[in-house]
């Protein structure tokens, strides 16, 4: 959340048993003036200072790093490199039997065709011509996975009230299209409906309606993405990779009760009084 640069790497082992034996000073933390091991309820440690001994801490640290895996990967949503996060997306989803996803409000993208889409995109962004071909390709590909019933999207009630009140939607940064006028979101609550009435995007009940308003989670294939808004307002995408804590994510969005979100009929009168109150403006 304030631009620093983690990069977290793991292994695995037995960790228990690392507890069993002489191993008194398990922790170290290192940084370019000062190293420390400590214990491993962090009650007993022993600071360094001396260059000798940092170095060769380092060097440790840089022997058991190349043991290990990295867990995920970073990178920011910028609109002089959208063509990155488009190739990002179709390789994750070339993988993925089924994509899931879940979020504060539905999934607008695969909504947005050529002629919507050409309609609220803010051209004065670099390479606008270019993006708008690739951006339509991968809204294209939504809609048929949605068709082939290859996406499931979970989304609260208050998330899509607030894209219908101003027009914004959390997907994409606001600095790559106008917002959407009162026709088109109803247009677009249109094709939300009949995607709740297939069961494809389904609406979450408590407690699951409370989800964070700055962050959503995508499961395609062998990645798990999580996307969210730092302090200083920039849009950041957070890629898991590491398999085992894909998998806890994969048991728990594939594995949903169906009592946390509502049935497709009651999303689609949810849905359609939301039209309702939105044409009687």
């Amino acid at each position: 959340m304030n631009k620093l640069d983690y990069r977290i790497h793991c292994f695995y082992t037995n960790e228990i048993s690392h507890f069993k034996n002489l191993s008194s000073l398990p922790y170290m933390i290192l940084t370019s003036e000062y190293a420390i091991t400590c214990s491993s309820d962090y009650q007993m440690g022993i600071l360094y200072q001396d260059s000798e001994i940092l170095q060769a801490l380092w060097n440790l640290f840089h022997s058991h790093q190349d043991l290990c895996q990295p867990v995920s990967q970073t990178f920011p949503i910028v609109a002089d490199d959208l063509p990155s996060l488009f190739q990002f997306v179709a390789n994750t989803r070339a993988s993925a039997d089924v994509s899931i996803f879940i979020q504060p409000e539905a999934c607008i993208l695969p909504f947005l065709r050529r002629d919507l889409l050409e309609e609220i995109f803010n051209y004065n962004i670099p390479g606008a011509d270019a993006v708008i071909s690739m951006a339509d390709t991968l809204f294209i590909d939504n809609m048929q996975r949605i068709k082939d019933e290859k996406f499931i999207i979970y989304f609260t009630e208050y998330g899509i009230t607030r894209f219908l009140q101003d027009g914004l939607f959390e997907e994409i940064p606001s600095t790559f299209y106008h917002p959407l006028t009162v026709k088109q979101r109803i247009r677009i609550l249109h094709e939300i409906a009949q995607c709740c009435q297939n069961g494809i995007y389904r609406i979450l009940k408590k407690p699951l309606n409370h989800l964070s308003e700055n962050l959503r989670m995508a499961l395609c294939g062998n990645t798990c993405s999580l996307t969210y808004q730092t302090n200083a307002g920039e849009h950041i995408c957070f890629a898991i990779t590491e398999p085992f804590i894909l998998q806890i994510f994969q048991d728990f969005l594939t594995n949903m009760d169906p009592d946390v979100y509502y049935t497709p009929e009651e999303s689609v009168a949810i849905i359609n009084l939301m039209i309702r109150n939105l044409e009687n403006k």
